[in-house]
This record gives structure tokens, sequence and C-alpha cells, in this order.
């Protein structure tokens, strides 16, 4: 097992919690805003736990959106008359939020993952409109079980270790830090600490 895969167990768990609420078929159409890494990962245990076949993914990056696609994404979202009978929020932004809402079907089911870091997400007209169920989650469901899982199917999805866009070393954490303060932060960060003997 990679050091990479490793490091990616838990946020995948914390991801799978807000997926194994929602309990989605392989049939249903599934909506995701959001491919920082909490979306990717919803994607990839929507795929490779659920086989949710129609995942569609909303995210203005297209590099993300791309990543999002090689981890069993469908599609990009595109303005269409397309309904969904889930969606997850995983953007922190209300903007994509509200069009979840517009996108859902009567009674579909929306789980907010993000953590709301950003921007107050509202209910819209559309929620009461379609009577919408809505929950929320956080942190894993079972950390030693999702692990089983997670160890067998991991390393059989390549492009998953392409979350980590940068790796430093122990002591160029200080110049990275430095970095992340004038440019487009990465997905994320591995750091390398010497081995200890």
């Amino acid at each position: 097992m990679s050091a990479k895969l490793a490091l990616l167990n838990i946020l995948s768990c914390d991801a799978a919690k807000g997926v194994r609420k929602l309990v989605p078929k392989p049939t249903d159409s599934v909506l995701v805003t959001g491919m920082g890494v909490i979306g990717l990962l919803t994607v990839f245990y929507l795929r490779h736990f659920y086989h949710v076949d129609r995942i569609v993914v909303f995210d203005p990056d297209p590099v993300r959106s791309s990543l999002a696609l090689s981890l069993g994404a469908h599609a990009s979202y595109s303005d269409s008359d397309e309904t969904f009978a889930h969606a997850l929020e995983c953007s922190a932004r209300q903007d994509a939020f509200a069009l979840l809402q517009e996108k859902l079907v009567p009674h579909g089911q929306l789980c907010i993952l993000s953590d709301g870091n950003h921007e107050t997400l509202s209910l819209t007209p559309a929620f009461y409109e379609k009577e919408l169920r809505l929950v929320g989650s956080s942190d894993g469901w079972d950390y030693l079980e999702h692990a089983a899982w997670f160890f067998k199917t991991a390393p059989h999805v390549p492009h998953l270790e392409q979350l980590f866009e940068k790796t430093v070393s122990a002591r160029d954490l200080v110049k990275c830090f430095d970095r992340l303060l004038t440019d487009a932060p990465p997905l994320k960060v591995l750091v390398l600490y010497p081995s200890v003997d």
C-alpha cells in the first residue's frame, strides 16, 4: 500500500459516510458539486462501492472535473433539463447548493458534506416545493470496516493518488506554505519526512 493511499483512507471514510446516508442504487443519477478532495472521494465511493453509473460533477475548474471523470464520474455538468435522484454538496458555495436543490427530483435527497467554511448555505423555494430530504454528514462511519474495503479497492484505482498534486520534503515545508499564499493551492500536499532508524 502506498503512503498516498494510506493517507486517503480516513478522508475517504468521511466522504463515504455521507454517501451511505443516501444509499444510492446503481441505476440512480447523482449530482456532486465541488471537486476538492472530499468531492473527488465522494465520486470514487459512489462508483466503486455503490457502482452508480450516472455520476455528474459540477466544478468550475476543468482540471478537477477531469480528475473526477478519471475516478468514475460520467460527465461534467452542463445546463440541461436533467434531474437527479441524489445530490452531494462538497463545495461550501451557495450557488452550488441552490443548483442541487433545483436539479433534484421531487422527494430527492441532498447530503451536505462540505464544512461550511466559505459561505452560508440557504434553502431555496425548490427545497419546499419538491419536499426534498436534507442530511448533513461529518467524520467517518466505521473507520476499521471502511479500511478493509478501501485497502482492497484503492490500489486498483490508479488516478486516486493524483489527489496529491504536490510532494515536498519536511525541510521545505515553510517554503511550501509561503508559496501557498500566492499560488493556486493543490488538492493535497504529501510531506516526506526522513526515516528514523
